[in-house]
């Protein structure tokens, strides 16, 4: 069997086609997949953001509620969240369990995260190819431009705000080093998407004389900053519109930084990179088929997580703030032979870290007792049902976690200082906090996290410094672990 997992960064659910009730966005091998497959209405990640996503994807094991010890973890990565950390050394990963069935594996990312110092999510792969130069990846050291023509440039993509000067200060420091990375980029196929699954397609050639073989495809956009090819861009925007050309969110609840023309752009940006994702997939599919290997393929299609953009007054992926808009995500299986989809499961929830679980199920393998995950192939030859615990999610950012069922959402800190509650039957959009009107029912919530959590909740976290820590990989360098007994 051929096995692909393909993983968008920041991909919303809500724009990924007409599969998800979108009629405006142009997405049509998104849509195409999904008549061949299964199709989750209630998908979700248990942990974020990019790095918490794929530990648990990577082993079947919940991140949250973030417990495991890290403190002598030696790094230089800036981002310091909970959970931001290497799957650990006593954890097995999906290229270690693929091979040991006698997979050929390949691992092919511009999700740069992946392969900063120290990371090791490439761990028991065949082959890995790392696609350079997303967003703040170190790859170029500086532009050839003269200084001039670089703050041309950063003006021309950043808040005009003078009163905003620390966003606009994040925004030109980011713009600065992505542009520096892609200097040299001249046609569409320079674009992240392209390169990505370019190389993901050689290795389909160079196995194609394999019986077994399995594919993480994992590609950052549409992660800003936000620039497709204007081909795309046309798609959305106002071709009249003079303003800046804003390609890099702000990540703030107080949208009086950005005007109205500005974020209507920003979101033809993010709605441009979506459609140049769902060519290059489209891209990847056909090449597939004319290998006549599409039929025999298991396919999985996913995302991390999205982003606001103006929703709720919210730009960005803010913990407080884990509305439809950043968690829920697009999540299809195409199993072999197809499927006279979409078939559309809506009853029971699904997290990511059910998917190493679902693969060991088209499989025929025992499930590890390690695996917090379900297998989800049951679905194919079964009816939509609600599984046993599957009426709730609970997902965990930073110091605040997220608690949905069908008839509540609740956001909250921690220690239960800043809680947002949702009726859902009432309040779909999520607009009208009723926590202050009904304790009771928060408490009854936050117990249900809480027994996820099974009393670890995080609630303090203090960054690590590079200066104190040690080598984490040293045989002295981690404590036992409660789950493997290692």
């Amino acid at each position: 069997m051929r096995l692909f997992l393909i993983i968008f960064d920041t991909l919303r659910k809500d724009h990924t086609g007409k599969t998800y009730g979108n009629d405006w966005i142009k997405t049509p091998n998104f849509d195409a997949l999904a008549k061949d497959s299964i199709v989750f209405d209630k998908a979700y990640p248990e942990a974020l953001a990019t790095i918490p996503v794929r530990r648990a994807i990577h082993t079947g094991i919940r991140t949250f509620p973030f417990n495991q010890d890290m403190s002598i973890l030696r790094t230089d990565d800036y981002v310091s969240d909970p959970g931001w950390f290497p799957i650990p050394p006593y954890q097995k990963h999906i290229g270690e369990y693929m091979k040991s069935f006698h997979y050929t594996t390949s691992f092919t990312t511009s999700t740069y995260h992946q392969f900063k110092p120290n990371m090791n999510f490439h761990l028991g792969f065949d082959q890995f190819h790392w696609i350079r130069g997303q967003e703040l990846d170190k790859y170029r050291a500086d532009l050839r431009k003269n200084k001039s023509e670089i703050n041309q440039l950063l003006d021309e993509h950043s808040l005009e705000t003078k009163k905003h000067r620390a966003i606009k200060k994040y925004q030109r420091i980011t713009l600065e080093m992505y542009f520096r990375n892609v200097q040299d980029r001249i046609s569409e196929e320079d674009y992240f998407p392209a390169r990505t699954f370019t190389k993901a397609i050689e290795f389909v050639k160079d196995t194609k004389n394999s019986q077994n073989t399995f594919s993480l495809i994992d590609e950052f956009d549409p992660h800003e900053p936000w620039d497709p090819p204007q081909i795309y861009l046309d798609l959305y925007a106002d071709k009249s519109y003079s303003g800046g050309k804003i390609i890099q969110p702000i990540y703030s609840d107080n949208l009086k930084c950005i005007n109205d023309d500005e974020l209507d752009y920003l979101r033809a940006c993010y709605a441009g990179e979506v459609s140049m994702c769902d060519h290059w997939f489209g891209h990847f599919i056909n090449e597939l088929k004319q290998m006549k290997l599409y039929e025999e393929s298991l396919i999985i299609l996913m995302s991390d997580h999205g982003h606001c953009i103006g929703e709720h007054s919210v730009v960005g992926k803010i913990p407080n703030f884990m509305y439809p808009e950043l968690v829920d995500i697009p999540f299809m299986i195409k199993p072999p032979g197809g499927i006279n989809g979409p078939k559309r499961i809506r009853k029971s929830y699904v997290q990511v870290h059910d998917i190493l679980p679902t693969l060991f199920g088209f499989l025929n393998k025992e499930k590890p007792d390690v695996f917090e995950g379900i297998d989800l192939s049951i679905f194919v030859d079964g009816e939509d049902q609600l599984i046993k615990n599957r009426d709730y999610i609970t997902c965990g950012y930073h110091l605040y976690t997220l608690y949905k069922d069908d008839r509540y959402a609740l956001i909250t800190s921690n220690d239960k200082c800043e809680q947002k509650l949702f009726n859902l039957r009432k309040d779909p959009d999520w607009n009208y906090d009723v926590a202050g009107d009904n304790p009771d029912i928060c408490r009854e919530l936050f117990n249900k996290i809480e027994s996820d959590a099974k009393g670890e909740l995080l609630l303090e976290y203090k960054p690590l410094k590079i200066d104190e820590l040690k080598d984490w990989y040293h045989e002295k360098g981690f404590k036992k672990d409660k789950k493997s007994g290692i």
